[in-house]
């Protein structure tokens, strides 16, 4: 969904070839990052997952730090911003890379994947300085290749108002006290 020229919801099927529409509690269409990203590969995983948005993934075989550019509604709005990685064997080495996340030019997160059927997120709530915000996979070891699966952008209306423009929250765990089911 946008408001003026950028998006205040912005949720991206990384390497996927066309938009797809996703219906949970509420209707979501999923864009492809072909608009948001100009580096890397896709690829179409060869197992089928139950989340359409992990059957595809965008890995970055060459340079240091591939960035996504997010056209977001304005400066100074509080998004929610949660990246998500299934690596599903996609290069047949049985080796899950490990690699940096960042924001902006700041690290968000130490990215650690796995050979397990399990997405694994990162989430952090922050304060865009600019209307276009900066989303960088970076390479820590030459033998690693960063890969992204789903990235998301939700704007946050009227929360955390004790937040600051240089306080960003990141998602440390999440725990269920007492629900019959689990949340993803």
């Amino acid at each position: 969904m946008t408001r003026g020229y950028g998006f205040t919801y912005l949720p991206i099927d990384c390497g996927g070839l066309i938009r797809n529409v996703a219906i949970y509690n509420s209707y979501e269409l999923w864009q492809t990052d072909k608009d948001f990203i100009k580096t890397g590969e896709n690829i179409v995983l060869p197992t089928t997952h139950t989340l359409f948005q992990m059957n595809t993934l965008r890995y970055f075989p060459k340079g240091h730090k591939n960035c996504y550019g997010l056209p977001l509604q304005d400066a100074y709005m509080k998004f929610l911003f949660r990246a998500g990685f299934y690596y599903g064997n996609y290069d047949c080495l049985s080796k899950p890379p490990s690699f940096r996340l960042g924001i902006d030019g700041n690290i968000w997160a130490d990215v650690t994947t796995s050979m397990s059927e399990e997405m694994i997120y990162y989430e952090l709530l922050y304060i865009t300085k600019k209307s276009r915000v900066s989303v960088c996979l970076i390479r820590t070891m030459d033998s690693d290749v960063p890969f992204i699966s789903s990235l998301e952008a939700y704007y946050i209306y009227d929360a955390y108002n004790w937040m600051d423009n240089t306080t960003a929250l990141y998602l440390h765990g999440r725990i269920n006290y007492g629900a019959n089911t689990s949340v993803k």
